[in-house]
C-alpha cells in the first residue's frame, strides 16, 4: 500500500469544482492526510514548501496544465478530475472520481511519464523568462499585427527562416491541443518527441516537422519585423511579449510529467470519444 501524506488538489474557482474539491480535502483529512486547497490562477508558479505525494487536479485542462506547471516537476503522480469540456488530459468524471480515489489511495494505480518542455527567452543575451510546458509553446502575432518573420534553428537540421502568424512548438501529449488545430499530427502521448508547426505559413513548403526529443529548437524574432505586436505563450496561460531580436530557446524539459491513468481508458478511445476520430 501506497503511505500518502500530503495531497494538493488544484481546482477551477467555480461552484461544481470547488464544491468537490472541499468535500475531497475533508475526506482526505478524516483519513489523516494533510490535504492543502489551491484554486488555480495561471501566473508564475508559487513559492511553497509543501510538497504533496499526490496531487488532484479537478477542472479542466487549463486546470491540470496549471497543477503539473506548479507542483508536477518533482514527479509527483497527478490524477485529473475532468469538469470542463474536452478533458483530454484528465483521467476520471466527478461520477466515478471517488471509487477511482479509492483505488489510487490504495496503491492501486498506473503512471504515463509524460514528456514536457523548458522554455528560455534571451533579450541581449540575458535571460529574461524561463518556465515548462506540458502541451505547448507558442510564439505568435498580435490580433492587430502584421504575418511575422521567424528564424528557427534546429541542431542537426540546419536553420528554418519563414513568414507565418506564428510557430508551435509541441509535446505529445499537446499533439492533440492547438498543435492538431494548426493542422499539425496527432502523436502518442507517451512518445518522447517534439512538434513543430508553422501557423498558417506564407508558403506552401512550410509543413510541420516533428524532431527527436534532444532536438533543441532556437527561435529568433526577425529584424523584418516592424513595430511587433508579438507574444509567447506556455499552454495558453503564460504570456510574454517579445522583442525583435529576442531568442526563444525550447528544449526537453530533464523531469516531465507523472500522470495517473485509468486502466478502463485508451488514447484511441479518448480520439473518438472527445472528437470522434475514425
Amino acid at each position: 500500500m501506497v503511505l500518502w501524506r500530503k495531497v494538493v488538489i488544484v481546482h477551477k474557482h467555480e461552484a461544481g469544482s470547488e464544491e468537490l474539491a472541499r468535500a475531497t480535502a475533508a475526506d482526505l483529512k478524516a483519513r489523516g492526510l494533510k490535504a492543502l486547497l489551491d484554486c488555480s490562477r495561471p501566473g508564475p508558479q508559487p513559492k511553497s514548501r509543501f510538497r504533496p505525494d499526490l496531487v488532484i487536479a479537478i477542472g479542466g485542462d487549463g486546470t491540470l496544465l496549471y497543477a503539473a506547471r506548479t507542483w508536477g516537476q518533482t514527479g509527483t503522480p497527478m490524477l485529473g478530475v475532468n469538469q470542463g469540456h474536452l478533458g483530454f488530459l484528465a483521467e476520471t468524471e466527478p461520477a466515478r472520481f471517488q471509487d477511482f480515489l479509492e483505488e489510487v489511495l490504495a496503491g492501486r494505480y498506473t503512471q504515463e511519464r509524460r514528456m514536457a518542455l523548458e522554455v528560455v527567452v534571451r533579450r541581449l543575451g540575458r535571460a529574461i523568462g524561463r518556465t515548462m510546458a506540458l502541451n505547448e509553446v507558442v510564439v505568435n502575432k498580435g490580433a492587430n499585427s502584421r504575418i511575422i518573420t521567424l528564424n528557427l534553428a534546429v541542431q542537426n537540421f540546419g536553420r528554418w527562416h519563414f513568414r507565418a502568424d506564428g510557430v508551435i512548438i509541441s509535446t505529445p501529449t499537446g499533439s492533440t491541443a492547438y498543435n492538431i488545430s494548426a493542422g499539425g499530427p496527432m502523436v502518442y502521448p507517451t512518445l518522447d518527441a517534439v512538434l513543430v508547426t508553422p501557423i498558417c505559413p506564407f508558403t506552401l513548403t512550410s509543413r510541420p516537422l516533428v524532431l527527436p526529443p534532444d532536438f533543441p529548437v532556437e527561435m529568433v524574432v526577425g529584424s523584418e519585423n516592424q513595430d511587433p505586436d508579438i507574444h509567447l505563450v506556455a499552454d495558453g496561460q503564460l504570456s510574454l511579449p517579445l522583442k525583435v531580436g529576442d531568442k526563444v530557446i525550447v528544449r526537453r524539459h530533464h523531469k516531465g510529467i507523472n500522470l495517473i491513468i485509468s486502466p478502463s481508458r485508451n488514447f484511441i478511445d479518448i480520439l473518438r470519444q472527445k472528437i470522434h476520430w475514425a
